[in-house]
């Protein structure tokens, strides 16, 4: 699949039909034309066909759209969901973040294509640790932003206080990508911590439970709840 990603790539280069390409050098944009080159397009375009078709398999069938949502969404819960199962039990919960999906899933097949377009980021799975202070700083942070997505636990915001499964643990074990986990768009709280990566991408974890799925049935469940609010 890594061989494949990378050719795919190569080849999107040479994919462009107008004949120039657009160059931003920081200041104006400089139109270049310039000719394809036929020979390069003889050897390139077998490989493109059997490239192109690789990335139109499908791999499961979703019996709804699965979009982004706040205070949850059907992808979200489902891209968590999957990652946690992933982990094997060396995670207590998964946070991700709706910047991070970057398309939806239509209902009906699922092809490896569409999962590029929902996570096109080179993103790696790791685990980190926080303590029951910490811990309580991601809840906020999930809250004040009205929901990010996450897994392996119910939330509830009333008032000023915040309760989840894992409150008076000394110890929580977030599951994450390696984006997050340095600190990316503004989880501040993961920063300095040891991460103990799993060796997956993300967007492979998606890839590999999708082909051992037939059918994805996802559901809304309520784990964030905001009462008297």
């Amino acid at each position: 699949m890594k061989l494949i990603v990378k050719i795919y790539l190569f080849l999107f280069l040479f994919s462009c039909k107008n004949g120039f390409d657009n160059t931003y050098d920081g200041s104006q944009v400089i139109e270049v034309k310039n000719q394809i080159d036929s020979n390069i397009v003889k050897i390139i375009n077998p490989y493109k066909i059997n490239l192109d078709k690789e990335m139109n398999k499908i791999i499961s069938y979703t019996t709804s759209d699965l979009e982004k949502g706040k205070p949850e969404g059907k992808l979200g819960n489902f891209i968590c969901d999957l990652s946690l199962i992933k982990a094997e039990g060396k995670a207590d919960i998964c946070v991700f973040n709706n910047g991070g999906l970057r398309d939806i899933v239509s209902k009906g097949n699922i092809t490896i294509s569409d999962i590029f377009q929902v996570m096109p980021f080179e993103n790696e799975l790791v685990i980190i640790e926080l303590d029951e202070k910490e811990y309580y700083t991601l809840l906020k942070y999930i809250t004040d932003r009205g929901g990010e997505p996450f897994s392996g636990t119910e939330i509830i915001k009333e008032n000023d206080t915040i309760l989840s499964n894992f409150n008076n643990y000394n110890k929580i074990r977030v599951l994450t990508s390696d984006y997050l986990a340095n600190g990316g768009d503004n989880m501040d709280f993961f920063i300095g911590k040891n991460q103990n990566k799993l060796g997956i991408k993300l967007r492979d974890a998606i890839i590999e439970y999708c082909e051992h799925k037939d059918t994805l049935k996802i559901n809304l469940d309520n784990r964030l709840v905001f009462k008297n609010e």
